[in-house]
């Protein structure tokens, strides 16, 4: 992409009115130039870029404050060009004025940065019912193993498909056997179950699964966060007119979901206070416990969200921006009057980092931008809002004195 056609683009996402495409494109291009160390020289045309911009983020920071948290209702395209406007305080103006310092997101001496750190990525762990394990990061792309009448392939994007290799049902009589995927801290990954359904992983969890299948019940075990959209099935039960639909349940840490065929999203790491659960589409049942001695229940509907709080055992239901609760999935962070405790433990996760939280303050933002930016541009974003300054230390960040 030329100079001319990329700030194009950039004026369109300043006002508001750039498509999906663009502001994809947009991202792609930018990136690529940072990683490139490309620079392009201003031009008289663009001169007041960077003032525009200025204005829009404060106007936009402001009606965020201004809405209480439960009635974020953004389209897609109005986050895109949110997304956009962040990236271009981050990135856009170092580019085209050539000078880090003058940069939006500046504030930072090589003192604070000189230890960046580089995003997740795909990474995962896929150990198999005979407790061999295979690295898939590192693994080609084809077939990984056969288990039963079930293969294991990797696909050119990287992502894990569960496919029948014969025809038929794959279930067979004795113990189910079972494959467990892992995620560490710093990567994230996506896999096809065996009955279709998809997933996709956040850093720092594991998701276990049959190879095959009951035929009553499909039933998954998740540690950490993952995203779920539930292929349709029906029981295979004869003597019936209609055939019932074959239920998917998410167990996790005292808490069990039912569901009849949906997307919706689990946040169920074992040090956060309460476990999350947020509907986009269908239904679902949410239970503290277990089916057998349930403490509570609660049915969702799209875009409500469950809050288990872990030490009382009770489930509060609320209205939310449910494209805050999957901007992981699509690549995204996503603040929404969230606190800076809560910020900091999903960037130890997406980053593999620590970060020292004794002396940090009771603070709230509001922003979004790519995961796919180097650890330095989000404290950066955090600092221009705020007024805070942040420190790196080889993996660890602190709060600068």
């Amino acid at each position: 992409m030329d100079k001319k056609a990329f700030l194009q683009i950039a004026d369109k996402i300043s006002k508001g009115i750039a498509s999906e495409e663009e502001v994809a494109l947009f991202n792609f291009y930018y990136n690529k130039f940072q990683s490139d160390n490309q620079r392009w020289e201003i031009t008289e045309s663009h001169e007041n870029l960077e003032e525009e911009i200025r204005t829009k983020i404060d106007e936009a920071i402001k009606s965020q404050e201004e809405r209480p948290v439960r009635s974020f209702t953004f389209s897609y395209t109005k986050v895109a060009a949110a997304i956009a406007l962040l990236i271009i305080s981050a990135g856009l103006l170092y580019i085209i004025k050539q000078d880090r310092k003058d940069s939006i997101l500046a504030g930072k001496t090589e003192a604070q940065y000189k230890n960046d750190v580089s995003p997740g990525g795909n990474k995962a762990v896929l150990t198999l019912a005979d407790g061999s394990s295979i690295v898939l990061d590192e693994s080609e792309n084809g077939r990984l193993a056969t288990q039963g009448d079930m293969a294991i392939n990797k696909t050119g994007n990287g992502k894990i498909v569960y496919q029948s290799a014969k025809a038929g049902d794959a279930n067979k009589s004795g113990s189910p056997a079972y494959n467990v995927i892992t995620v560490p801290r710093g990567g994230s990954y996506r896999l096809t179950l065996p009955d279709g359904t998809e997933v996709w992983l956040n850093a720092s969890s594991s998701l276990k699964f049959p190879v095959s299948f009951d035929k009553n019940e499909r039933l998954v075990e998740l540690k950490g966060e993952a995203y779920f959209e539930v292929a349709y099935k029906q029981k295979a039960e004869s003597g019936k007119r209609k055939a019932e639909r074959l239920p998917f349940v998410v167990k996790s840490d005292r808490q069990v979901v039912e569901v009849l065929g949906t997307h919706f999203n689990i946040n169920a790491y074992g040090d956060e206070a309460a476990i999350k659960t947020t509907l986009l589409e269908g239904r679902v049942r949410v239970t503290a416990g277990n089916k057998q001695s349930p403490k509570d229940s609660k049915l969702l509907r799209p875009g409500e969200q469950s809050e288990l709080r872990v030490a009382q055992g009770v489930i509060i239901v609320n209205e939310v921006d449910t494209e805050e609760a999957v901007a992981w999935k699509n690549g995204m962070f996503q603040f929404n009057n969230s606190d800076l405790k809560s910020i900091m433990s999903e960037l130890e996760r997406w980053y593999d980092i620590e970060v020292d939280t004794k002396d940090m303050p009771e603070k709230r933002f509001n922003g979004i931008i790519p995961r796919n930016v180097k650890l330095s541009q989000v404290l950066g974003m955090m600092e221009k809002t705020s007024g805070l300054k942040f420190k790196i230390e080889g993996r660890r960040v602190s709060m600068l004195q």
